[in-house]
């Protein structure tokens, strides 16, 4: 019997204990992070109030490639909405909950898994001539009874390093892009050319997509060399599918070559095909893979303009090596097929 009083009293102890901790403990957290970018208000809100856009600077999202996405009412509206599930991000989801243009975009932030949490947060933006002052938060509030808890936790450690990975990208993607680039577009007509290829899908992440990219063209261009095959252009990818909404897209890592032999062998995921034939569009892209989207929002808009109606995938040939031609020289010829 004085066992189980001892037993008894023990937990007692600790449960008053843990009242107590839970009395001191923090209540909540703030964690905000701040950066000067060189560049306009209206491009930093434009880049960090969509939420397609954030895979191209989330560290949650850089950190866990694999996670699936699914993107709602996407048009800098309040509702907007992003939800996620992954293996290191775990489950949840972000609302827009409040839109100034250039001054605030506000989100609901709503964990599932791996533990249920709420909090607050979103991009202030100031206005500094020419540049602008971004500022990224989140707060939250803790229950009673996790308090104890976050005694031992530092929201501020866990968090900032993150906020400040993803400013950075931020401030590298503003900083690089045109406003409005100016794009010059020619009608061509392109044969049919043999190619290898390596069907691939990516998240939206570049360096995920450029590793991808580079294991896909590495396989096939070990059997170019195995096979004493020509390469008669620079590489080329076939887009077949982009999804901003799901933060992920489709394409085949193509090698054009003078000719494939009927004897050719293959293994594994490599394949043999033909590119279009037939009326396209060109333009050019300059400068960082990073600031693709821009160049191809000019694309599209000139193509919706003038009338024309896009027949089949698009594809891009990369014209210089990014390991002898500094990043802000590079080309990207882009194409659209057109009836």
């Amino acid at each position: 019997m004085k066992f189980l009083k001892y037993l008894g009293i023990g937990i007692i102890a600790l449960i008053v204990i843990y009242l107590v901790l839970a009395l001191i403990g923090p209540s909540g957290y703030k964690v905000s992070k701040e950066i000067k970018i060189e560049a306009p208000v209206e491009v930093v809100f434009n880049q960090t109030s969509v939420f397609a856009n954030w895979a191209a600077f989330s560290a949650w999202a850089a950190a866990d490639p694999g996670a699936v996405y699914i993107i709602e009412n996407d048009n800098q509206v309040i509702g907007a909405k992003m939800s996620w599930e992954g293996e290191i991000s775990g489950k949840g989801s972000m609302t827009t909950t409040e839109i100034v243009p250039n001054e605030k975009f506000i989100y609901d932030l709503s964990f599932i898994e791996p533990f249920v949490m709420t909090s607050h947060g979103g991009f202030l933006y100031e206005k500094d001539g020419n540049s602008t002052k971004l500022t990224w938060y989140d707060e939250g509030e803790f229950g009673f009874m996790m308090r104890p808890m976050m005694l031992f936790m530092d929201i501020e450690a866990q968090i900032g390093p993150m906020f400040e990975q993803g400013l950075e990208g931020i401030k590298q993607i503003c900083e690089s892009m045109e406003t409005k680039p100016s794009i010059k577009v020619t009608e061509e007509t392109v044969v049919s050319q043999s190619i290898l290829y390596i069907s691939e899908s990516s998240s939206l992440i570049p360096d995920t997509m450029s590793a991808k990219m580079g294991a896909a063209y590495g396989e096939l261009l070990s059997l170019v060399g195995i096979a004493k095959l020509e390469m008669i252009s620079a590489p080329i990818a076939i887009t077949k599918k982009f999804s901003l909404a799901e933060m992920m897209c489709e394409f085949d890592a193509a090698l054009v070559v003078a000719e494939l032999p009927d004897e050719l062998d293959l293994e594994g995921r490599i394949q043999k095909g033909e590119t279009y034939a037939g009326k396209a569009l060109k333009t050019v892209h300059i400068g960082s893979y990073m600031t693709l989207k821009s160049t191809y929002d000019a694309f599209l808009a000139y193509i919706k303009a003038n009338g024309y109606e896009i027949n089949g995938d698009s594809w891009e040939e990369y014209i210089d090596d990014p390991g002898t031609v500094e990043e802000e020289e590079r080309r990207t010829f882009i194409y659209f097929p057109i009836k």
